[in-house]
């Protein structure tokens, strides 16, 4: 039973579900980009202010109007509240939404009030329960500054990243929990060990010997290890992956740091046990630091951790950035994972603005914000941004905010998918798109094998933001029109395509090559999409093409005994005829028919994976084809046939290498045995006489430049006929 469709949008096609109408109207763009003058408003107008957006506007694109609102102060929400100041409508709202703003009686805006309440709110004084607010959180950033003082003794150059590392784990942003229960696992590993790991503990954490916390990079990861490990009073044995980890050093270097005997040892040997310089005591524990970037060498490091975390004594903490990884399968069993997730933006932003704040940075929240989002809320990265800008910068504005994120983006895992999503989306080709054709290229250069063929797979599924203009068949006929210059542009890549892999190997050409077959039809076609993007289909066609040719070849190589003809010519001509004497016998007369189709296939040497090779490679109606017939027919008319033809021997017209045995080669005698005399084979008188040498000629001697000929010597080699012969 299937969902009924919902009601249709306003503007939306009759049978289209109203959320997917939605989603290709944002997809494709606003509808008159750049139609209406953007007033410049002050610093912080719309402070104090939350937004939300629904439907689409006219003129701006729904990235554009948040970006819009967010530069001004205000703050901008997904869904409407009590606590929302407005809601800006747009064309196809949310009934949702609609509902939530009668129910809440919220004031609503159009594109039309929203601009003109940033010109508003720009000339008039701001208000003053919105100053006070700001005082307030300038006066907590302060305050938290001068709580991130660095060390006394800490050196000038030092790095932000270093000079303003957590020391309490009030500092520590995010994973509250996760810390507090490492925190706990350190604090009872004493009474752990005594107790054989057998009791679990509140957190049920106690009955491991090792811990494994997985997460993206920049998190706090080794930031919380070091911080716990410090306020329990354990010292740090770490290994990284950058080390020469291999399983025979970690079997070395740690197996009498963990094994009972070097427990018993350190009461006698004192501080004199070391592994890598540091001082092995009770309070050690052994961190190994991106344990899922083991290179090809650490073949075994994994699984010599693993081996090593089953009988351990001291406590091990193992850090990785993917625990779906195959590499972390054998540490699933004998450690507690502890997943670390990205701060919120909310969460970075005051400690980010405190730093800011003591560095003598000016940069508004809003600003901040940009910065964060575009670090992924890598907070190294935020922070190294930081002191880059400080380098020549003492504040950053919205804008420059923005365009510096862009430039320092943390990459991500892109896929074919997402590639042609970026490449085809509106904010790529609109009006108020900043990103240069090199840009666009840099989509095609990350996959540049796939994403033409994700283009072409894909152009004819879009809804065109330049045809959404039109209506009614006007708007068909111009979508078919921006469809024929992006598949011109489409011929034009296959030729330059042509050009690369030729003989000839212009690889000079992938930049236009990227034009044509990417950027150039995406420009026509970029808009909403129908759907998910499909996966190109030439892939698994051309696979298909490449199987069925090879099988083709080997029939006809199988045939030419009877039919000296091309496999083009098998493929035209034969395939009608053959398929009429393989198939209607055994439709038309059953199991009578059997021996009139064997008889046909040895006749021309045919396997029965070449009759299903002949039958795949039929062209007709899907249901008039010999395939159609061969299936209906009775199960016990198969196997009646398979086993007349399994019954008997059938000619082969050719028997492949593989399946011919090798020949007997002569093998060394074995110690000790008699080697044959193959002389035996053969009298010394049988041998041929050799030949009288022709006298030289008198005028050849006397030339200087003719060398006389040096006797032959004589061969006792025998022909290897002769030599196979059995002796007489």
């Amino acid at each position: 039973m299937t969902r009924a469709a919902e009601p249709a949008a306003d503007g939306a096609r009759p049978g289209v579900p109203a959320w997917r109408a939605a989603a290709a109207r944002r997809a494709a763009g606003p509808a008159a980009p750049g139609s209406k003058p953007i007033p410049e408003g002050a610093p912080n107008c719309l402070a104090g202010l939350t937004f939300v957006f629904t439907g689409e506007l006219s003129s701006l694109s729904r990235d554009d109007a948040v970006d819009l609102a967010k530069r001004y102060g205000a703050k901008v929400t997904t869904a409407p509240s009590s606590k929302t100041s407005y809601v800006v409508l747009g064309e196809g709202a949310g009934a949702k939404k609609l509902e939530v703003i009668h129910k809440n009686k919220l004031r609503t805006l159009t594109e039309d009030g929203f601009l003109a309440l940033i010109a508003e709110r720009g000339a008039q004084a701001p208000d003053a329960k919105v100053v006070q607010k700001m005082r307030e959180d300038e006066q907590r950033i302060q305050q938290a500054a001068r709580a991130l003082a660095p060390a006394a003794d800490a050196p000038a150059g030092q790095l932000w990243t270093d000079k303003y590392a957590p020391r309490q784990l009030k500092e520590l942003v995010g994973n509250k929990a996760n810390v507090e229960r490492l925190q706990a696992w350190l604090r009872d590993w004493p009474k752990s060990r005594a107790a054989h790991f057998k009791k679990p503990g509140p957190n049920a954490t106690n009955t491991f010997r090792a811990m494994l916390l997985s997460g993206p990079p920049g998190v706090g990861k080794t930031t919380a290890v070091h911080l716990v490990c410090k306020l329990e009073g354990y010292q740090i044995l770490e290994l990284n992956a950058s080390d020469t980890r291999s399983k025979k050093l970690l079997e070395s270097a740690l197996t009498d740091t963990i094994s009972n005997r070097s427990i018993q040892g350190w009461a006698t040997r004192g501080a004199g046990a070391q592994v890598d310089g540091v001082p092995i005591t009770d309070r050690t524990v052994i961190v190994m630091d991106e344990v899922d970037g083991m290179s090809g060498g650490d073949r075994g490091g994994v699984g010599a951790i693993n081996a090593l975390i089953r009988k351990t004594q001291v406590p091990i903490i193992c850090i990785c950035n993917d625990r779906r990884n195959p590499k972390m399968q054998p540490l699933y069993s004998t450690t507690f994972n502890m997943t670390f997730a990205k701060p919120t933006v909310q969460a970075i932003r005051s400690r980010m603005l405190s730093i800011a704040f003591r560095e003598k940075l000016r940069i508004p929240a809003e600003v901040m914000d940009q910065l964060i989002v575009a670090a992924q809320s890598d907070l190294r990265l935020v922070i190294n941004m930081l002191a880059t800008w400080k380098l020549s910068q003492s504040a950053m504005t919205f804008d420059e905010g923005k365009a510096f994120g862009a430039q320092n983006h943390k990459p991500t895992l892109q896929t074919p998918f997402s590639l042609y999503a970026e490449l085809s989306s509106a904010q790529r080709f609109g009006p108020l798109n900043r990103q240069s054709l090199n840009d666009k290229l840099d989509y095609y250069f990350q996959d540049h094998a796939l994403v033409p063929l994700m283009v072409e797979e894909n152009y004819l599924k879009t809804s065109p933001a330049l045809a959404q203009k039109e209506s009614g068949p006007l708007r068909d006929w111009k979508h078919l029109q921006l469809a024929a210059r992006a598949a011109a542009s489409i011929s034009d890549g296959d030729v330059v395509d042509t050009l690369m892999h030729g003989p000839q190997q212009h690889w000079s050409l992938m930049p236009l090559h990227g034009i044509t077959s990417s950027v150039r039809p995406c420009s026509y076609v970029y808009g909403g999409h129908a759907g998910f993007p499909s996966f190109p289909a030439f892939l698994g066609q051309n696979s298909k093409r490449l199987r069925l040719q090879r099988a083709l070849v080997d029939v006809q190589t199988r045939m030419r005994l009877h039919a000296s003809s091309s496999a083009d010519a098998v493929r035209q001509s034969y395939l009608s005829a053959l398929l009429a004497r393989l198939v209607e016998p055994l439709v038309h007369d059953g199991q009578a028919g059997s021996e009139a189709v064997i008889a046909t296939m040895d006749d021309y040497f045919l396997l029965p994976e070449d009759r299903e090779t002949l039958l795949e490679l039929e062209v007709g109606e899907p249901n008039d084809t010999h395939a159609e017939r061969l299936k209906k027919l009775a199960a016990p008319v198969k196997a009646a046939f398979t086993r007349a033809y399994n019954a008997r021997t059938h000619p082969i017209a050719f028997q492949r290498t593989a399946q011919v045995p090798a020949a007997a080669t002569q093998r060394a005698p074995k110690l000790g045995a008699e080697v044959p005399d193959n002389e035996d084979a053969y009298g010394v008188d049988e041998e041929p006489a050799p030949e009288p040498e022709p006298e030289a000629d008198a005028d050849d001697t006397k030339d200087p430049l003719i060398r006389a000929a040096a006797p032959a010597k004589r061969k006792r080699a025998a022909p290897r006929a002769a030599q196979a012969a059995p002796a007489v």
